[in-house]
């Protein structure tokens, strides 16, 4: 099995388990870990990047609860096969909450149902309209 891109910096100042479920997302939403591909073990990565068990473990155990990797007892941890149907939803429920808070700030502001939509209209158009209102 080939050693996964993985990279660690102590600079950084981000807990190495965050920097491993960071790194092995962005390898699988951008495809360079397909659906049903084998990832190393917990002990063969932490072997490979030089750090504990229990890292590997915390890092495989959040990307398997964001329904990125999955575990099959006895054969192994691997992508998952919905991937994409998975980070979709999950970038939509991003995206609501996100645009929800928006919208109770812009009504604490004092904007109108009719102004917001139009100034969302304008996002969405890519016409940056902000003035709408």
């Amino acid at each position: 099995m080939e050693p996964l891109p993985i990279s660690l910096s102590d600079a950084t100042g981000v807990p190495y388990y965050r920097q491993i479920v960071d790194q092995i997302a962005e390898l699988i939403r951008s495809g360079q870990l397909p659906p049903a591909n084998r990832l190393p073990s917990v002990r063969d990565l932490s072997r490979e990047l030089l750090i504990s068990l229990i890292t590997v473990r915390r890092a495989y155990a959040d990307l398997e609860a964001a329904g990125l990797i999955l575990r099959r007892q006895g054969q192994g941890t691997f992508v998952a096969d919905d991937v994409e149907t998975t980070s979709r939803r999950r970038a939509l429920q991003e995206a609501g909450t996100v645009l929800a808070e928006a919208m109770a700030r812009a009504r604490q502001l004092g904007l109108s149902g009719s102004a917001l939509r139009k100034t969302v209209e304008a996002l969405l158009t890519g016409e940056g309209d902000n003035d709408a209102g």
